[in-house]
């Protein structure tokens, strides 16, 4: 199980955010907001607050967060010795990605329409 630290860190990567920027929104430096995903300090609850309103979310979904509903990761060996991740969608991932996809078709479809009218 994730310490919460460590469920940070892995919502900041899926942001594509950097530990600098990070520490720039909450005001302290790269070196201590480091610390806080280590686990090598104590999370306030003010401090998860300023830290989910920077990650766009609440501080519940940090607390429950688990990487693995969001993507399995699977590691291999490769030949020549490098390791190569190979990342697939879990069902419901794909399912909401899927329906996405044909909403906006079905809009693209109606505004050909609104269009040629």
């Amino acid at each position: 199980m994730y310490q919460t630290g460590n469920k940070i860190k892995k919502l900041r990567e899926l942001r594509n955010f950097t530990q600098g920027y990070m520490a720039e929104k909450l005001g302290i430096s790269q070196s201590n907001y480091a610390r806080l995903e280590n686990d090598e300090v104590g999370i306030s609850n003010e401090r998860l607050k300023q830290i989910a309103d920077v990650l766009e979310t609440t501080k519940e979904n940090i607390l429950s967060f688990d990487e693995k509903y969001v993507f399995n990761v699977h590691n291999e060996q490769h030949s020549s010795g490098a390791i190569v991740h190979n990342y697939s969608k879990s069902p419901e991932i794909k399912q909401l990605y899927e329906d996405k996809i044909k909403l906006l078709e079905e809009k693209v479809q109606m505004l050909e329409k609104q269009l040629s009218s």
